[in-house]
């Protein structure tokens, strides 16, 4: 599949819907560096059926821009990040990284398009090698490389992110959680990759830390050019690291939208409920919401959402919505989207809370 195959043809469901073309500062159109198509992601169990975390999602990441992916836990959000970089590859679909197809290749097929896209994993200790120093843990992907000099390129990508020479000969059980955190991203743009993946790289740190993490990363991004999917719980987070958000529910995509036309304005009933979570000490009136619902089979019919949404009607629970263009730039999959002229008003967004990043 050719970008402009991909790009120029109209979408059909279970077809790549595309990310909006964006103009650059001298014009150029903005194309994507990494593209899914239709991927499903599946986990088998003795003796029972396959477990399905991802249900045919499909999407885009622009060159220099930050996708945010969110949803509930178990949603699929880290099962997506790992298909984008095969660890494992995904039960079906398809993946591209600029001109390059991923899926389907094997081990050492990929090993030389690796270095192109990253992944900072959640769990910032468990993630690196305990046996090694973190000089030794960010200069091992430029050894395979065969690099001439990976002491003193790795020294360097570690001061990047702020850990010193004196730090570098430690392990990981030796630094925080938040100087491990700054190792993996020393390691994961050691090697100038196009993409990087942060699968929650913040959740198991501090918010003082947090911070420090987050503008880490933006720097990073400025600095070695990175295009970054960025997933995460945290609504405030995602809200202010990111150009676009994807919302996820049960291994489905079911709104994407520029970061500020989806928290001022969603349209998905779901995003609705995600937002009004958030806490606000100074709402003395907050909504009751739907509450959980035990999880649906992977052959039930209809919208996975239905069950637990105020506007879901018989054809909600007969046909599963694709997720389409509601208006320009703003994809939703809804049959009765909120939020529109004919839903009736917006209603008052939900706040953020500040971050200093």
């Amino acid at each position: 599949m050719t970008n402009q195959q991909s790009h120029d043809s109209a979408p059909v469901p279970g077809e790549l819907v595309p990310a909006p073309a964006r103009e650059t500062e001298k014009g150029a159109i903005a194309r994507p560096v990494l593209s899914a198509q239709d991927i499903v992601v599946e986990y088998k169990a003795a003796g029972q059926p396959p477990v399905r975390a991802v249900r045919g999602v499909s999407l885009d990441l622009l060159k220099g821009e930050t996708l945010g992916v969110v949803g509930e836990s178990g949603c699929g959000k880290s099962s997506i990040g790992r298909a984008l970089v095969q660890l494992p590859p995904p039960t079906s679909g398809e993946v591209h990284l600029g001109g390059d197809r991923l899926t389907g290749l094997t081990q050492r097929q990929l090993r030389p398009l690796r270095r192109r896209i990253q992944l900072v994993f959640q769990d910032p200790i468990s993630s690196l090698n305990p046996r090694r120093s973190a000089l030794e843990i960010v200069a091992d992907p430029l050894r395979l490389a065969r690099h001439p000099n990976p002491r003193q390129v790795a020294l360097k990508a570690l001061d990047e992110v702020g850990v010193d020479e004196r730090m570098a000969d430690r392990r990981p059980h030796e630094l925080s959680g938040g100087q491990c955190q700054r190792v993996s991203i020393a390691r994961a743009v050691v090697q100038n990759p196009e993409v990087l993946i942060c699968d929650e790289p913040v959740s198991a740190l501090d918010v003082s830390v947090q911070a420090a993490v987050l503008n880490l990363l933006e720097r990073m991004k400025v600095e070695h050019d990175l295009s970054m999917v960025f997933i995460s719980h945290d609504l405030a987070v995602v809200k202010n690291i990111s150009d676009r958000v994807a919302v996820m529910y049960l291994g489905r995509l079911c709104e994407i939208a520029t970061a500020d036309e989806l928290y001022a304005r969603p349209l998905h009933h779901y995003t609705e409920l995600l937002l009004a979570s958030i806490p606000n000490p100074g709402d003395k009136e907050r909504r009751r919401r739907p509450g959980a619902v035990p999880p649906r089979p992977v052959t039930a019919a209809g919208c996975p959402f239905a069950a637990r949404c105020p506007a879901a009607t018989e054809l909600c629970l007969r046909e599963a919505p694709e997720l389409s263009e509601a208006e320009p730039g703003h994809l939703v999959a809804c049959h009765h989207p909120a939020n529109t002229p004919a839903s009736g008003p917006a209603p008052a967004s939900a706040p953020t809370s500040q971050r200093p990043f």
